[in-house]
Order: C-alpha cells, then structure tokens, then sequence
C-alpha cells in the first residue's frame, strides 16, 4: 500500500522542482528587461510634468529630515533648478494607485497624474482624465476648489491624500535646500 502512494509522490516532487526551475530562470531573464522598462517609463513621465527640465537627480529618501510621508517613493529635483517630482503610492478602492506630482520651488503644482492603478475601469479612471487632473495645475497645498467625485469618492480621495503627502514632502525638502 505504500508503495502506491511513493511514486506518484516522487513525480510530483520531480515536476515541482522542474516547474519552479523554468519559473527562476525566466524570472531571471525578464526581471531586468520589465525593471528597465519601468524606469524609463518613470523618466518619460518625469519630463512630461517638468517639460523645461534638463534633467533630473534623485534625492535619497533617508536624508530628508523630518516626517516624511510612508507613500512617498521617490524624489527627483530638476538639474536646472525650476522644480521637483514626487512619486507617492497610496490605497485606493481596489489597490495602489501611484501618483507623479511635479511641484516648482515656489510650491504650486506644475502638472500631476496617475503613473498606476489597479482600480475600476469605467469608475476609477477618473484618475487618468484631464476633467479630474487638470484642475491640480497651479494649486499649492492648499489645494483649494479640489473634492472628491461622485461615484469615485474612494479613489479620488486617495489621489487627493496622496497629493497633500507630496507637499508634505515637498516643504521638508524644499526647507533643506533652501
């Protein structure tokens, strides 16, 4: 009887350790390719909130003294001076909706959108439409005349709480540098 059950053990064991090999393996061919073309998407988007911009230098998150937001992932100040970019990442309805923000150095927003989200179609790409993100433009952190959308109050508020941890972040870096 336990002859039965040793054999099909020690197959399954066999292709598991197959499969998983073949998973490693194209992990291992894909994960830079994918990591790459995530980057110069980030870099895409970076110069089309900051098109003045000459280039950019990321700022190391462990320098920024103070309480710096958990959503925040990263910080690129414009090599030329006229501004800096904030990605942050926040809960939304149904995942993560990630934000890029370009900010000028005197605090008012230059353009801002959704790099990523995971939320309803039809519903949560409200985050994506200029109706929702056009009105950010020009607003520092007060963000005065900006609310919520019906049908969307979810994902929206998450957009609007990740732009307010953007100038959270930003009045600590700009304190530093200036």
């Amino acid at each position: 009887m336990r002859k039965t059950y040793v054999m099909p053990l020690l197959v399954l064991t066999v292709i598991c350790l197959i499969v998983s090999s073949a998973l490693a393996f194209m992990d291992s061919i894909t994960s830079p390719i994918i990591t790459e073309a995530a980057e110069e998407r980030a870099m895409v988007a970076m110069s089309e909130k900051i098109p003045e911009a000459t280039g950019f230098e990321s700022i190391n998150l462990s320098y920024v003294s103070g309480d710096l937001p958990s959503s925040i992932r990263e910080i690129y100040r414009t090599t030329n001076g006229i501004g800096y970019i904030f990605i942050a990442a926040v809960n939304g309805f149904s995942g993560d909706i990630t934000v890029i923000c370009g900010i000028d150095p005197e605090g008012r927003i230059i353009s801002c959108s959704t790099l990523s989200h995971t939320e309803t179609r039809g519903i949560g790409t409200i985050l994506e439409e200029e109706s929702f993100l056009g009105p950010f433009k020009g607003l520092d952190s007060d963000l005065e005349g900006i609310d919520t959308r019906a049908g969307a109050t979810i994902s929206t508020r998450a957009f609007i709480h990740a732009i307010d941890d953007i100038f959270t972040a930003f009045h600590l870096v700009n304190a530093q540098v200036n």
